[in-house]
């Protein structure tokens, strides 16, 4: 009941959505489904802004004082003898620009890391989608077929009974037969349904409508990204070496251990105070000058300011070194996944391969087999519909049985690859 409502939820769908949109359609390769997604994804675009904020806070963190600017003027009485002043006070920062744009250094590769994880995680999304949706729509395909087999059966099997060849129950039994296969045959087309609809959700589509180029799920590893199950190249302790070296998040773990000590280093220099200059212009006037003339000249005044001496920012330091500690347990704790992910993605890839070439070189080949041999025994009448539907039914299973097959070696392959933090195998160079 739940997949004829998600069929028909479908349907709906694409029956209002020109209501709302103008839809194009297009028809993409796997290629080509990475590159829109990571071109038009607001995700990344987002992830894109961050770096470029963590880029303009580096020229924040080195940012040089402003100086101020004032004036000093006496008012009546008071400025008998006394110097009206213009002057400008300036503040160096002592040892503290260098360690506040270090720390920004850092949290701008860490921004770029993000970014690099991010559009990593929505290649394999997209990757994925498109593969459950050829895995689907070869479903459909097989099923298809199985259903115009069934309908040959039935009508050759009603001409039979017409000649009194054949009990009424073989009819029957054809009747159940095609109608299993019609209704299994719907239910996989509200699959294709959905896994489109979900295809197009990853790759953030709303006035498109995307399809993929292939219609069927085979042995075409190269257009999918993926190492033929019959190469035995790879090898667990390189892959794990690799991956221990270059995962984005392992490095952003560690950049973020360096950003907390870069952060307690300029923490501390609070502690140092900062040198504070002024200099100006003095000048006594004819009518406020002691010795009735105009009198003039400059002042300089040196001294320190921010001087730590009612509070020594000791809940900052404190917190500053507990920040280090953090990080370091959470770099700890991120290798430790990584270690049981990539262990983990390595068994599914090798358990997938092995089952896949299993069915290549056995399984494959012995239901062919039985299908042929069958249908020439229904043909000779040596065996009745019962048997010859049994066979059917096995042929039918281990043909999905395969293409289940396939589907988890495309998948464990691109988990594996995931988890070491690449695309392309090649990448990694092993």
């Amino acid at each position: 009941m739940k997949r004829k409502l998600i069929f028909l939820t479908s349907i709906i769908f694409f029956s209002i959505t020109p209501l709302f949109a103008i839809l194009e359609y297009g028809e993409i390769s796997l290629i080509e489904a990475i590159d829109i997604a990571l071109k038009t994804n607001p995700q990344v675009q987002m992830k894109k802004i961050e770096t470029d904020i963590a880029k303009n806070d580096v020229k924040i963190a080195n940012r040089l004082q402003n100086p101020s600017i004032s004036t000093f003027q006496n008012i009546g009485a008071t400025a008998q003898g006394n110097p009206q002043e213009v002057g400008a006070d300036y503040v160096i920062e002592l040892l503290k620009r260098g360690k506040r744009k270090n720390y920004a250094l850092i949290k701008e590769a860490i921004a770029k890391d993000n970014k690099k994880l991010y559009e990593l995680t929505l290649a394999y999304e997209v990757k994925k989608a498109y593969i459950d949706l050829l895995y689907k729509k070869t479903n459909l395909k097989i099923l298809n077929e199985q259903k115009e087999l069934a309908k040959e059966i039935l009508e050759d099997i009603e001409i039979e009974y017409q000649n009194n060849k054949l009990p009424k129950t073989d009819v029957v039994q054809a009747k159940i037969a095609l109608n299993r296969s019609i209704m299994y045959s719907n239910l996989a087309r509200s699959e294709v349904i959905s896994a489109r609809n979900y295809f197009n959700a990853v790759m953030n589509s709303y006035e498109t409508d995307y399809d993929i180029k292939d219609n069927e799920l085979k042995d075409n590893f190269k257009a999918l990204l993926t190492l033929s199950p019959k190469d035995n190249s790879l090898n667990f302790e390189k892959i794990k070496n690799y991956t221990l070296q270059n995962r984005y998040d392992l490095k952003i773990a560690e950049n973020e251990i360096e950003a907390a000590k870069r952060k307690f280093q300029e923490v501390k220099s609070k502690l140092i105070p900062d040198l504070e200059l002024e200099g100006g212009y003095g000048y006594e006037t004819k009518g406020i000058s002691d010795i009735g003339r105009f009198m003039n000249g400059a002042f300089v005044r040196v001294g320190f300011t921010n001087i730590p001496l009612v509070y020594q920012y000791q809940p900052e330091i404190k917190n500053a070194q507990l920040e280090i500690e953090k990080a370091q347990l959470k770099y700890d704790d991120v290798r430790i996944d990584i270690i049981r992910e990539i262990t983990d993605a390595w068994e599914k890839y090798t358990v997938s391969k092995e089952n896949l070439n299993f069915y290549d070189k056995e399984l494959l080949s012995n239901s062919k087999e039985l299908l042929e041999s069958s249908m020439t025994s229904l043909d000779k009448k040596e065996i009745n519909i019962t048997n010859f539907l049994v066979s059917k039914k096995l042929n039918l299973e281990l043909i999905l049985g395969y293409q289940e097959a396939l589907r988890d070696y495309y998948f464990n392959f691109a988990e594996l690859l995931e988890t070491m933090g690449v695309i392309e195998l090649k990448e990694a160079n092993l």
